[in-house]
């Protein structure tokens, strides 16, 4: 059995914290969280900000009611890493296991929690931006400012997390690369936008885009598919024979997927071609946002929110979670396969995701 000197509960503790060291999305958006126990499925209510109109004054109050609104938001998002440990890791002192273990698991968590936050904001915007391909300002920035301001979206608190594409390409231009024009040499000398426009600037890796070195000629089509299987049925595409490339990507129901393979399609549609991991739920004939080009994301806070719930642990007392002062909590379970003689160490966090508003949402494409 593996040494206890490591105990879940210290093991918990490090993975929380280097967890929220990688995440880039979370501290940016509405965050709704809670000590009560959730299961994957469950449907949670949450309040919006309360909104006010505010009214001519002509001698009378009008008195409004403080009303909050409300979204329902389902906890369908349930991510896991769990690795083989060996009785010489688990001898290790927690700065070495952290190094050889909890960080590259917390960097694969933080990534797909980003990932989806990205995802479901490109999904929901409202407001489209065409990026220039070639820019020399920072008009595009300035776009996404003006679709926030018409839609009267606050102008604190406002988001804007750059592809790295749009981030190479804007930080080559004379407003940002030029001591004389930005008044600053941060981009110059560290390669950051910082604030531009109103927007609290940010890169990620995470954004959706295509995947492919040369993407296929599908435009559109529909998805057909099983839960739990990694691959897909296309149909209603955009041609008798679109083609679809290794890497192209596609959004269904705020997730974000790529093909691992080359298929053309036959009389507009692919029996069946295979998809970079198990999809998350059956669906038949849905339409699939395609993703062709690099995207960026603008938003304000209370336009995209993340809930969260911790995970009940193990009757047998296998498992700790820990929890942050700003209340996201992640479970630890150690487990032994007697078949296998191996220990195991589990990582899982259970969220789930959605557009609060998408009129405060806009994308850069």
């Amino acid at each position: 059995m593996a040494n206890t000197l490591l105990t879940p509960s210290i093991i918990a503790k490090e993975a929380l914290m280097v967890l929220e060291s990688n995440l880039t999305m979370v501290p940016l958006v509405h965050t709704d969280y809670s000590n009560e126990f959730a299961q994957v499925g469950d449907t949670i209510t949450i309040r919006k900000p309360a909104t006010f109109i505010a009214k001519n004054f002509t001698g009378t109050t009008s008195v409004q009611d403080i009303t909050e609104g409300s979204a329902t938001v389902k906890l369908d998002r349930f991510r896991d890493v769990t690795a083989n440990v060996t009785s010489k890791q688990m001898t290790l002192d927690i700065k070495d296991f952290s190094m050889q273990v909890i960080e590259p698991a917390m960097r694969s968590l933080a990534q797909a929690v980003d990932t989806d936050l990205l995802t479901v904001g490109v999904a929901s915007a409202a407001n489209t931006v065409a990026a220039t391909s070639s820019p020399t300002n920072l008009a595009d920035i300035a776009s996404l400012g003006k679709a926030l301001d018409k839609q009267k979206v606050p102008v604190t608190e406002r988001r804007l997390i750059v592809h790295p594409d749009h981030k190479y390409a804007y930080a080559l231009t004379d407003n940002l690369s030029k001591v004389a024009y930005a008044g600053s040499s941060e981009t110059l000398r560290n390669y950051e936008l910082e604030r531009v426009y109103g927007f609290d600037t940010f890169m990620s890796q995470n954004l959706p885009d295509c995947g492919a070195a040369t993407s296929g000629t599908a435009t559109a089509y529909k998805v057909t598919a099983t839960a739990g299987q990694s691959k897909v049925a296309l149909s209603s595409m955009s041609a008798t024979t679109a083609t679809i490339k290794d890497g192209d990507t596609f959004i269904i129901d705020g997730y974000m997927y790529r093909f691992t393979e080359d298929e053309t399609a036959s009389s507009s549609a692919i029996a069946e071609i295979d998809i970079d991991q198990p999809i998350h739920k059956s669906f038949t004939a849905e339409d699939a946002i395609v993703i062709k080009k690099p995207h960026s994301l603008a938003f304000h806070k209370n336009g995209l929110a993340l809930v969260h719930r911790p995970i009940a642990l193990p009757l047998d007392g296998r498992g700790a979670y820990a929890t942050s002062d700003n209340g996201l909590t992640i479970r630890v379970v150690f487990d032994y396969n007697s078949s296998t003689k191996t220990d195991t160490v589990s990582f899982d966090i259970l969220y789930g995701i959605t557009a609060l508003n998408d009129k405060m949402i806009a994308k850069l494409v």
